[in-house]
């Protein structure tokens, strides 16, 4: 009996922690999804002056809340490489 009076309460706080450290977990990825989202657009919008994008793409490996690492294809075969860090983007044009 004096097992299940101290079992209890301590699965209870654990079954509590690992539910806050899930929580948080996900919280951790919405806030990277909103903000790569919105670097997303922001890309998006300065490279649309360059002509129609066929295909945008994003490197999710090499991205994070401050960088935005990926390339663009654009209907006339061009192809740019991209990096979007602190408001800055530095792109290069890649031979296909």
């Amino acid at each position: 009996m004096q097992i299940k009076k101290i079992m209890l309460p301590a699965l209870t706080v654990a079954g509590l922690g690992s539910l806050l450290l899930g929580a948080k977990k996900i919280a951790n990825e919405q806030k990277q999804l909103r903000t790569q989202e919105a670097m997303v657009k922001t890309v998006r919008t300065l490279f649309c002056d360059k002509g129609v994008i066929e295909t945008f793409y994003v490197e999710l490996y090499q991205s994070n809340l401050e960088r935005l690492v990926g390339g663009v294809f654009f209907e006339d075969d061009r192809h740019y490489r991209f990096i979007y860090e602190q408001g800055k983007l530095d792109y290069q044009e890649k031979e296909l």
